[in-house]
C-alpha cells in the first residue's frame, strides 16, 4: 500500500484518532441491508458479541452479491438474472478476462513459490497479521491459503456492499465501472495506492473497500456466509454488531469458508502510529491477542516500519510473530536481525527505494548480505510491490529458531 508521503501520514494520519469511533457508512449509496446469519464468534479477549443472532440463512445476501460482483455463476444466486442486464454482462466478462490474466501471470507463480518456500508459516500458523494491507486479501490467501484468521488494517474507509438489485442499468453501469477503475492497480501493480483509494471509495463511488474485499474472497473460491461491523465500547471492549447497525464502527469481519474450513477476515481503519497505538488502547490489545504465533506479511508500506513513530507496532510484530514475510518497506533488516530469533533468507534481488522515496537510502546490511553470497540467493518467479516494472523485487523471509 504506497503512501503518499512518511510525514503526510505522521502528520496527518487521515484525522483518525486512538479512541474516537471511526466514521459509519450510514448514507452510503445504495447500501446493502439485511437479517444476519448466526455465526459463531471468536472468544477473544477484548471482542464481545454486543447484539442478538438471527435464524441462520442457507444462502448468504452477501456471498451472492459478491459473486455478481465477481462476474461468477453460482447456481442457485437469486440474483443471477441480473446478468441479463447489458451493465452486469459485461461487468462479468471484463472481470473473468482480467481474473484468468491474473491467475497465469500471477497468482499461479504465487500458489506454486508458497508451497516451496512457505511449509513453514502454512504449518505452523493459523493467523495472519497483514498491516498497510487496504483490501489486499489477495496476496495473503495466495501465499497463506491455509490460514483460518487474516487480520487486515489500513486507513481506507471501510463502506458496504452495494444493494445491486436495486439499481437500474445505468446506476449498474456507473457502478461497475468505478468498481473495475478501483481493481486497476491491484491487477496490475499488485498493491494499492493509498490515494486512489481514498478518491475509488468514495461513498458516491464504491462506497469503501469493503465491495473489493468480499471480491477478493469470493474471486478466491470462498463463500462469505456473514459480515458483522466492530465497535469500541467503551475503552476497554471491542463488540461486533449486526451489518444493520447505526453504530459508528471502525472495523468488520467477513466470515467465509472454503473446502469445509471456515476462516474469518477482518480489516481495520485505523492510525497505528504511535500516539494512537499503544497498550494503553483497547485496539492495541486486541492486536496483541490476535498476532500471537503469527505469520506477519508487510508489503508496499511506504517503508512506514523505517520510522520512529511507528515503534510500537514494529516491537508487538517481532515479539508476536513466528514468521515475517516483507520486502525492504518492511521492518529493517537490522532490527530482525539484532533480535537474534529469527533465521533469515533473502529472495530476488535488492535495488535503492523507487523514486516516491528520495530520502531513503538503500539498507547497508541487506547490500552487504548480497555482495557476500549473492549467488545462492534464489530469484523471485514472479514481481510484487513498488518494484514490479523493473522486476527487481526483493523478499526477506525471517522464520523463529527452533521451529520445526
Amino acid at each position: 500500500m504506497k503512501y503518499v508521503s512518511i510525514l503526510v501520514i505522521a502528520s496527518a494520519a487521515i484525522c483518525i484518532t486512538a479512541c474516537a469511533e471511526a466514521h459509519s457508512s450510514n448514507n452510503s449509496k445504495k447500501a446493502l441491508t439485511v437479517a444476519e446469519p448466526e455465526i459463531s464468534v471468536p472468544k477473544d479477549t477484548v471482542i464481545k458479541k454486543d447484539t442478538p443472532v438471527t435464524e441462520k440463512k442457507i444462502v448468504s445476501r452477501f456471498d451472492e452479491i459478491s459473486a455478481i460482483l465477481g462476474g461468477i455463476n453460482d447456481s442457485g444466486n437469486t440474483l443471477s438474472h441480473l446478468y441479463d442486464s447489458s451493465a452486469w454482462k459485461e461487468n462479468r466478462e471484463f472481470m473473468n478476462t482480467s481474473w484468468k490474466r491474473l491467475e497465469n501471470s500471477r497468482l499461479a507463480k504465487l500458489d506454486s513459490w508458497s508451497k516451496a518456500e512457505l511449509a513453514g508459516p502454512n504449518k505452523n500458523c493459523n493467523v495472519v497479521f497483514y498491516p498497510f494491507s487496504g483490501p489486499d486479501f489477495l496476496t495473503a490467501n495466495a501465499f497463506f491459503p491455509k490460514a483460518k484468521k487474516i487480520v487486515m488494517l489500513g486507513l481506507e474507509p471501510i463502506g458496504s456492499l452495494p444493494e445491486i438489485s436495486k439499481f437500474n442499468n445505468l446506476e449498474a453501469k456507473d457502478y461497475s465501472d468505478d468498481f473495475k477503475h478501483s481493481l486497476n492497480d491491484i491487477f496490475q501493480r499488485s498493491y494499492f495506492i493509498t490515494q486512489y483509494m481514498l478518491r475509488d471509495f468514495q461513498k458516491q463511488k464504491v462506497n469503501g473497500l469493503l465491495p473489493v474485499l468480499c471480491f477478493f474472497i469470493k474471486k478466491t473460491g470462498h463463500k462469505i456466509t456473514d459480515i458483522r461491523y466492530l465497535v469500541k465500547k467503551g475503552n476497554d471492549t471491542i463488540v461486533e454488531n449486526e451489518y444493520n447497525t447505526r453504530a459508528s464502527y471502525f472495523g468488520v469481519k467477513v466470515s467465509c469458508e472454503k473446502d469445509s474450513i471456515r476462516k474469518e477476515v477482518y480489516y481495520f481503519r485505523y492510525d497505528v502510529s504511535n500516539k494512537q497505538f499503544n497498550d494503553t488502547c483497547v485496539f492495541y490489545k486486541f492486536i496483541n491477542a490476535n498476532s500471537k504465533d503469527a505469520v506477519t506479511y508487510v508489503k508496499s508500506a511506504s517503508y512506514l516500519l523505517h520510522a520512529n513513530f511507528m515503534t510500537n507496532m514494529k516491537k508487538l510484530i517481532l515479539r508476536n510473530s513466528l514468521y515475517v514475510l516483507e520486502d525492504d518497506t518492511g521492518i529493517p533488516y537490522d532490527d530482525i536481525d539484532k533480535e537474534k530469533k529469527y533465521d533469515i533468507k533473502l529472495y530476488g534481488r535488492y535495488v535503492k527505494p523507487i523514486k516516491d522515496f528520495p530520502y531513503l537510502r538503500m539498507q547497508t546490511s541487506i547490500v552487504k548480505a548480497f555482495e557476500k553470497d549473492s549467488a545462492s540467493i534464489p530469484n523471485l518467479p514472479f514481481h510484487l510491490g513498488y518494484h514490479w516494472q523493473s522486476k527487481q523485487d526483493l523478499l526477506i523471509l525471517a522464520s523463529r529458531k527452533n521451529l520445526k
